[in-house]
């Protein structure tokens, strides 16, 4: 039984190294107070991608949407980026974000620390950039 646990708290730590390496990958905060406050002194929105590590269409989005050139691109210029594990981080960010389904994007305004804009599941590229100029719209005002 000991071996077993060991196993399961070994397997957990893997997948959560996991976020972390893709997160420094991307370029992507991993702590939300930290991305909040950086979104506040830039003026940009938060970007709160939450995922789970036994997600097939949270890794899918991370492979094919994110990290595609264009939405990159975007991303680096125009809003504050954040990943966080629903199971692993689940103390590290606000209760009102926590959801069972993922993937799930929530966009913050950083001055409220509420969302304005959010999706759910997996959404390929091309929507995607949809969403962000929705997201664009939404926020200019702000």
């Amino acid at each position: 039984m000991k071996k077993l646990l060991l196993l399961i708290m070994i397997c957990a730590g893997l997948f959560g190294a996991n976020v972390d390496e893709y997160a420094k990958s991307e370029g992507f905060e991993r702590d939300y107070k930290t991305a909040l406050n950086k979104a506040k002194a830039t003026n940009k929105p938060l970007m709160m991608v939450l995922g789970a590590d036994y997600c097939p269409w949270c890794r899918k989005f991370e492979r094919k949407t994110l990290s595609s050139q264009e939405v990159k691109s975007y991303l680096d210029k125009n809003i504050v980026t954040l990943v966080v594990d629903k199971k692993f981080d689940i103390e590290t960010f606000p209760k009102e974000f926590q959801t069972s389904m993922t993937p799930r994007v929530f966009f913050i305004d950083p001055k409220t620390g509420k969302d304005f804009f959010q999706t759910a599941g997996y959404i390929k590229k091309k929507e995607f950039m949809k969403n962000l100029a929705e997201v664009k719209t939404l926020y200019k005002g702000k």
